[in-house]
């Protein structure tokens, strides 16, 4: 039975398939990875072959993914690198290595998607109505809440 390599896209940035997922270019060469489930394929445009992984913070990582994911929800969630680390069972440099590995994997994604973003029109109405709402009336003589003329 043939491996689906459909949801990959070739990664060299050269070829003239580089990006377009779906294209037919792919080929599955072999598994690998510790556990066998990494797809390593060849693209028969440019001839290149690389890991599912490539281009991708997991590239090259050590630690399993199950791991990376529950550093990364935990970071998600807003705590802190230490604390992240405790509840992981990690030590701090190590979250703070997949901080900044995660951190500039999604800034590059984000600034891929945001350089091809169209808006036709944009609404500011819940924007403006918080900030009418935080100026109220004037107090008298521009006091707040303290008695008049003290």
């Amino acid at each position: 039975m043939p491996v689906d390599v459909s949801d990959l896209c070739c990664v060299h940035p050269p070829c003239p398939d580089a990006g377009r997922r779906s294209a037919g270019n792919l080929r599955f060469l072999w598994w690998s990875g510790k556990a066998k489930n990494i797809r390593f394929v060849l693209c028969r445009s440019c001839g290149s072959r690389f890991s599912e992984r490539k281009g991708t913070p997991l590239f090259g990582a050590r630690l399993p993914v199950d791991q990376i994911e529950a550093i990364a929800k935990h970071l998600i969630e807003g705590d802190g690198q230490r604390k992240t680390g405790r509840l992981t069972g990690h030590r701090q440099e190590t979250v703070a290595a997949w901080t900044r590995k995660l951190g500039l994997h999604a800034r590059a994604v984000h600034d891929e998607l945001a350089l091809r973003l169209q808006v036709p029109e944009a609404q500011f109405d819940e924007k403006w109505s918080f900030v009418g709402k935080k100026g109220g009336p004037p107090h008298p003589r521009g006091t707040r809440g303290g008695p008049a003329g003290g």
